[in-house]
């Protein structure tokens, strides 16, 4: 009877399965922000091993309110974005606040992606012409299931059954893996070193793999697990949790920020990084002036033992590097972008310069 009253309702609204489709059978990279706020890029998701299956729907359409039960069906029965697939779905014209209220009706647990968050682009970009069109993407950048005509007749026992016939396996989805804090603090006076401590919770029913432990460039990380270096990766038992010390080494002498990854076989996770060098200048190391500041076609270093000098952007690469003999040295900049860099000299002088081209 469930199938007979789907059939009805695609009759009803009279949308012909096949115009419920992508014509693509290669993806189509893409960024989107869900009504949460929560950034997600598809190949991202494709390069961690997971394949992505994206509901493309709209709050009235009434084809995509009778199956959307047999959707999230599905994605429990698929481990709930843990494990072999992703789910998102995507609205062309949907608000965020419409599509916070329609995963509040549906109890939609995976990213409802609307208008506000690029969804328009996406339905562009896949050329969606009729909802709900569902689209299966394997991390090999193929699309075995185009649209809905893939799953008819519809279930969520059909959803699970073309999953496994290409090879992704259904999980439990109880419990779930939690990352603890969002802000890590790391502290550095020179003589004492305090490493962030992150809490990885694996409350689901299997073992959960941290593939590595990244950041941005501005830092070289290292992780410590019970004394073992585990930044490229480890193993949190199901029902464990860990604490990981955080080591960060940056290359000039300056507070930063930054964000380091978590990346798992249950999912991503991002972590803000506060680093706090109290470490001052030596104070037998000669003064250095820097002018002018901010500079436009070039700036000017004098002070003694200038030695090595060199330029890192806000993120903490090497830009370049000079050496000098003489007290003063003079750096063309109208060659670097505009921003924040810094400079750094043998003696242990360190100066925040900004480059502002008029």
């Amino acid at each position: 009877m469930k199938k007979l009253s789907i059939l009805f309702a695609f009759l009803l609204f009279g949308v012909g399965l096949r115009a419920q489709q992508t014509n693509l059978t290669e993806a189509v990279d893409f960024t989107v922000t869900d009504c949460h706020g929560q950034t997600y890029n598809l190949f991202e998701i494709l390069d961690r091993g997971q394949a992505v299956f994206i509901d493309f729907f709209f709050y009235t359409c009434g084809q995509c309110q009778v199956i959307s039960p047999y959707i999230t069906g599905s994605y429990t029965q698929m481990g709930c974005n843990m494990h072999d697939v992703f789910y998102i779905e995507i609205s062309y014209i949907d608000s965020d606040a419409v599509c916070q209220q329609w995963a509040n009706e549906y109890g939609v647990e995976f990213p409802t992606v609307g208008k506000d968050g690029g969804g328009n682009e996406v339905f562009e970009l896949y050329g969606i012409q009729a909802c709900p069109t569902l689209v299966l993407i394997m991390p090999d950048r193929s699309i075995p299931i185009q649209g809905l005509l893939d799953l008819y007749p519809f279930s969520a026992q059909d959803v699970v059954n073309a999953m496994q016939q290409n090879g992704l396996q259904p999980h439990d989805c109880t419990g779930t893996l939690t990352v603890n804090p969002q802000t890590l603090h790391i502290y550095n006076d020179g003589e004492t070193y305090q490493p962030g401590k992150l809490t990885i919770s694996n409350m689901t029913a299997e073992d959960v793999t941290v593939d590595a432990f990244t950041a941005d460039p501005i830092f070289a990380l290292q992780c410590m697990y019970e004394g073992q270096d585990v930044t490229e990766g480890m193993t949190v038992a199901a029902g464990q949790t860990a604490t990981v010390e955080v080591y960060v080494d940056v290359p000039v002498k300056e507070n930063f920020e930054g964000k380091m990854y978590v990346n798992t076989s249950a999912g991503n996770f991002e972590v803000d990084i506060v680093y706090e060098m109290t470490v001052g200048v030596d104070e037998n190391s000669s003064t250095v002036t820097m002018f002018p500041n901010p500079a436009n076609e070039s700036v000017t270093l004098q002070g003694e033992n200038l030695g090595v000098v060199s330029l890192y952007n806000v993120v903490g690469q090497k830009v370049e590097t000079f050496y000098t003999d003489e007290s003063q040295l003079v750096i063309p900049t109208a060659k670097y972008q505009e921003g924040i860099y810094f400079i750094r000299t043998s003696n242990g002088n360190t100066q925040r310069l900004v480059i502002v081209h008029k």
